[in-house]
């Protein structure tokens, strides 16, 4: 089984309950944990003790406590151009760490990923399994063709060429994944991981037609909700926001889940959710 590795400070701890919530909730057995936070972060996890599985625990990201992405955005980094740049290129120092400890396979996922079905299934002789964005070609032009808050690796040294890659990158470290993909062998995850508002609104499709690709399936271990006829594993979304576009994608899903409370686990997640 790969191990999971996430990142969060103090304005994402919301996002990151969200996170060990509907991993445990989903999952009966709960894979290793790798996570980079700050202090405010680590004094939580340390007295809340929210997983229950192995946690590791690396204090790493005080110099990013009390900034949100536009304050970090506007400041110097050292690394990089900005202190977000910094930011989010602490994950490659996050998944170097997670190789350093014996671990040979790695799914990260950004914190605010919240999990609607089991862990991904994962068998693959390639060395990376990338997350598309799926969104209109003047958009992947921007943001990039790949999400990089989903991403499996088994290569120690992917972290290292990422970083130096995200160096010259037109938009921090999601752009600089395509330089990846001449170097690696990689394959993309299926529609149902990593589902974001930007899929939705931001589609190669209209907005009405990808509506239509979501159905109600009831199946074991999952929601209850489908996307092209199987079911929804994950979605990436901030659940507290105040992005008219995150809302409205949350308002979307909420709609399926409320009709899915006779499924218990779902009426779990719809109840946590709504509180």
């Amino acid at each position: 089984m790969y191990a999971l590795a996430t990142l969060a400070n103090k304005n994402a701890l919301h996002d990151l309950n969200v996170f060990l919530f509907t991993l445990q909730l989903w999952n009966d057995s709960s894979p290793n944990l790798y996570i980079y936070c700050d202090s405010f972060v680590e004094r939580y996890l340390l007295e809340r003790k929210p997983y229950k599985g192995k946690l590791f625990i690396k204090n790493a990201l005080d110099a990013y406590t009390n900034y949100n992405r536009i304050q970090m955005e506007s400041m110097k980094g050292k690394e990089f151009n900005t202190l977000f740049g910094d930011f989010v290129c602490e994950k490659m120092n996050l998944l170097n760490w997670v190789f350093t400890e014996g671990e040979k396979e790695i799914l990260f996922c950004d914190a605010d990923i919240c999990f609607l079905g089991t862990l991904p299934n994962i068998t693959t002789d390639k060395k990376m399994i990338l997350s598309k964005h799926e969104i209109r070609e003047k958009d992947e032009i921007q943001y990039g063709i790949y999400n990089a808050g989903f991403i499996y690796m088994n290569d120690k040294t992917i972290p290292d060429v990422w970083k130096e890659y995200s160096k010259k990158s037109k938009f921090f470290e999601q752009i600089s994944l395509e330089d990846l993909t001449d170097i690696y062998s990689f394959d993309v995850f299926p529609v149902q991981n990593n589902y974001g508002w930007w899929r939705l609104l931001q589609g190669k499709e209209s907005e009405a037609i990808l509506k239509t690709k979501w159905s109600i399936k009831r199946e074991t271990n999952c929601s209850g909700i489908s996307v092209e006829g199987k079911p929804l594993l994950s979605i990436h979304t901030h659940w507290k926001t105040n992005d008219n576009a995150t809302k409205y994608f949350n308002t979307f899903v909420k709609g399926y889940l409320q009709k899915l409370c006779s499924v218990e686990k779902t009426n779990i997640l719809f109840n946590y959710l709504k509180n």
